[in-house]
C-alpha cells in the first residue's frame, strides 16, 4: 500500500504542477480594487486543495476520537492525534496561500472576514489541543480522553467555517459551487482544481501513514521506558 502511494504521490504531483502552472488558463477573475488576478489564481488551486484537506482532516479527528470514548482502544487515539497534526498543517497553508491571494484580490494580505476569522479560530483551537497534549505527554489515559473531548468539541466550528460566507455577508467568493457569475470556473480550470484535489488527498494519506508510524513507534518507546 504504501509503495504505490509513494508512486502515484511521485508521479501526480509533477503532473498537477504543470496542469496549474501550464496547462490551467490565467483568469480574468476581477479582485476588488478592479484589478485582474490573472496568474496569481493558480494558487488557488492548493489553496482550496488544502482547506479541504484540513476539515477532511478534523473530521477524521472526530471520528478516531468517537472510537477511542467507545473502545478505549489507544491507536484511535493515535489517529486522531495525527489527523489533528495534518489538519492543523493544511489549514495553516491554506490560510496563508489564502492571505497571498487577498492581497491584489481585496487589497489587503487580511481581513476579518467570516471565512478568515472563523478558520483562524478554528486553527487556534486545534494549535491549543495539540500543546495541551504535550503538556500531558506522560499522562497517556487522561491525554487521551481529554483531547478526544476537546477534538470532538472543536469540530463544532468547522462546518461553521465551512457555512460562513452563506451565514453571514462575505467578500469570500463561492468559486466551487459556480453561483457567482463573477467567479465562474471555466472546463479547465475545475478538471485542474479537482486533479489537484486527488493528488493532495494521495499526498495526504502518504503524510497520515508515514505520521501515524512514527508516533507508533514513540509510544511504544514510553511505554517500555
Amino acid at each position: 500500500m504504501i509503495n504505490v502511494l509513494l508512486f502515484l504521490v511521485f508521479i501526480l504531483i509533477p503532473i498537477n504542477l504543470y496542469l496549474i502552472f501550464i496547462y490551467a488558463p490565467p483568469v480574468n477573475w476581477p479582485g476588488d480594487k478592479g484589478l485582474i488576478l490573472g496568474n496569481i489564481q493558480k494558487i488557488f488551486y492548493y489553496h482550496v486543495s488544502s482547506a479541504w484537506l484540513m476539515m477532511l482532516s478534523l473530521f477524521l479527528a472526530l471520528i478516531f476520537s468517537i472510537y477511542y470514548l467507545k473502545s478505549k482502544n489507544i491507536k484511535y487515539d493515535l489517529m486522531a492525534s495525527v489527523s489533528v497534526k495534518l489538519g492543523l498543517l493544511f489549514g495553516i497553508i491554506a490560510l496563508i496561500m489564502g492571505s497571498i491571494w487577498a492581497k491584489p484580490a481585496w487589497g489587503v494580505f487580511w481581513t476579518w472576514d467570516p471565512r478568515l476569522t472563523t478558520m483562524a479560530i478554528t486553527i487556534l483551537f486545534y494549535l491549543g489541543l495539540i500543546t495541551f497534549r504535550n503538556m500531558l505527554d506522560d499522562d497517556i489515559e487522561t491525554r487521551a480522553k481529554i483531547s478526544s473531548f476537546l477534538a470532538i468539541i472543536g469540530f463544532l466550528n468547522v462546518p461553521l467555517t465551512f457555512l460562513s460566507i452563506r451565514i453571514w455577508r462575505s467578500i469570500h467568493p463561492i468559486v466551487v459551487e459556480g453561483s457567482n457569475e463573477k467567479f465562474k470556473m471555466s472546463p479547465e480550470i475545475s478538471f485542474v482544481l479537482i486533479f489537484s484535489i486527488f493528488t493532495l488527498s494521495l499526498f495526504y494519506m502518504l503524510l497520515f501513514y508515514l505520521t501515524y508510524k512514527v508516533d507508533s513507534l514513540e509510544l511504544k518507546r514510553k511505554l517500555k521506558a
